[in-house]
């Protein structure tokens, strides 16, 4: 009798090493944890955090993994859904070539339970991996025609394969049987949630913070004998055929399984502080405006020739909010002739609220077509001069990476409010030895209470 694909899938779990790894796979590791800690500490500075950070204190729970920038310890699974929600916070952290962000949960829950299990840097690196792994695996049965079924239907799949990838790196760190890892992947499968409507809150944060704790509970939980379906992948009620509909074949999951999908494809480190949808377009503008620098009041028209498909990521077109602003085309664009740049402090509700960007947003027209993903950017000038940009692929992605002074510029950016450059500097030497590390909890260490 054949084995189900979920065990299958676990027993890859269980039999993955360290020494399969790709080397590129493990450099990549280390550059996306140091941006995730980064977009974590600029998360805590923001309301997403902050207000997680206070609710979660107030509960009292046992002081063991480090929450970021706050002071104090709680469980490893409320760690992980402040410090998970808190990267998500600001839309700036990483986007895989299979959609979504899964290196926010990753780092937040790895670090937090390895902290707890004091994990070596080697075993933290192999869960993390592993963890990503099977959230592109299980993101396939959801990909048709029109693109991810699940966002087609307003589903986030933040919250859906991510939290089986969180419990696929958990079980990893606790060591569990296969046996065990089903039944980790059968609980985390019905902690699975996240809806697109929440766009521009504080709850599209914590969509990623809440996989990340469900992937820990799950394998937490089933360490201690809690029983879920061992088989949960498989079959008309399984996850791949509930969340994929006619495209939801389960043996999709077990196609290229273990090729290492970070070696192969790697995953865009974010330039812009906002939505992806929104990135070509920038990238055409910067462009234009690096051949020919131009202030905004020559500025008569800003024309976004974008795949309709984009459009829909970036509904608001009048934000009032930093939040709101981060999925608004208009502010994008004009924030980029404004500023030249759009980082953490260009989403601020203060940065918004600037007459000239409310002035200069109105200038800005979109125009949705169909075909490939690509913007061509029509800037036209009160003297006449017109000028134009085509980008197919945006800055920050795995064909275009950020040099390593872009990310570690990101990083002090995104840390520099909260902490002081001489705590910055340990946690990127950290990061850059991760593999090396005895213990994590060194790492966790040098995230949490803010050292003068």
């Amino acid at each position: 009798m054949t084995a189900s694909v979920t065990q299958r899938l676990a027993e890859w779990i269980v039999g993955a090493s360290f020494d399969e790894i790709p080397p590129i796979a493990i450099e990549r590791v280390r550059n996306l944890v140091l941006d995730s800690l980064g977009v974590q500490f600029a998360g805590m500075s923001a309301s997403t955090g902050r207000i997680l950070a206070q609710w979660v204190k107030a509960q009292g729970a046992v002081p063991v993994s480090t929450v970021t920038a706050a002071g104090f310890k709680t469980t490893p699974s409320f760690a992980a859904l402040v410090n998970g929600a808190a990267a998500h916070a600001l839309e700036f952290d990483d986007i895989a070539t299979f959609s979504s962000h899964p290196a926010s949960p990753l780092t937040a829950a790895t670090l937090a339970l390895g902290e707890r299990l004091q994990s070596s840097g080697r075993d933290f690196v192999l869960a993390w991996l592993v963890g990503w792994e099977i959230t592109a695996q299980t993101m396939k049965p959801c990909l048709g025609p029109a693109g991810n079924e699940l966002i087609n239907r307003g589903w986030f799949n933040q919250g859906f394969q991510e939290t089986l990838g969180v419990a696929a790196a958990a079980a990893k760190l606790l060591k569990l049987d296969v046996t065990h890892t089903r039944m980790a992947l059968g609980h985390a499968a019905s902690a699975m949630a996240g809806l697109m409507k929440n766009r521009g809150t504080d709850t599209k944060g914590f969509t990623a913070g809440n996989a990340a704790m469900h992937g820990i509970i799950a394998g937490e939980l089933t360490a201690m004998g809690f029983t879920a379906n061992q088989d949960i992948i498989d079959g008309d009620i399984g996850v791949a055929r509930v969340l994929g509909l006619e495209h939801g074949d389960p043996e999709k999951v077990l196609d290229g399984l273990g090729s290492w999908d970070m070696a192969t494809k790697g995953a865009t480190i974010r330039l812009h502080a906002c939505c992806g949808a929104a990135h070509w377009s920038m990238d055409a503008l910067q462009k234009i405006l690096g051949r020919r620098p131009t202030r905004p009041a020559e500025i008569d028209s800003i024309e976004i020739e974008i795949n309709d498909f984009l459009t829909d990521m970036v509904p608001f077109h009048d934000p009032r909010t930093g939040l709101e602003a981060k999925y608004s085309l208009e502010y994008d664009l004009a924030v980029i002739a404004l500023d030249g740049r759009a980082g953490m402090y260009q989403y601020t509700d203060q940065a918004v609220q600037r007459p000239e960007a409310r002035e200069l947003m109105r200038r800005v027209k979109t125009v949705p077509v169909r075909g490939p993903l690509r913007s061509r950017v029509v800037l036209r000038l009160k003297s006449g001069e017109q000028l134009e940009e085509t980008v197919s692929r945006s800055h920050g992605t795995p064909a275009d990476p950020l040099t390593r002074e872009e990310i570690l510029a990101k990083f002090h950016e995104c840390a520099g409010a909260l902490v002081p450059q001489a705590q910055r500097n340990e946690v990127i030497a950290l990061c850059s030895r991760l593999d090396a590390l005895e213990n994590v909890r060194e790492l966790a260490e040098a995230i949490g209470t803010i050292k003068a």
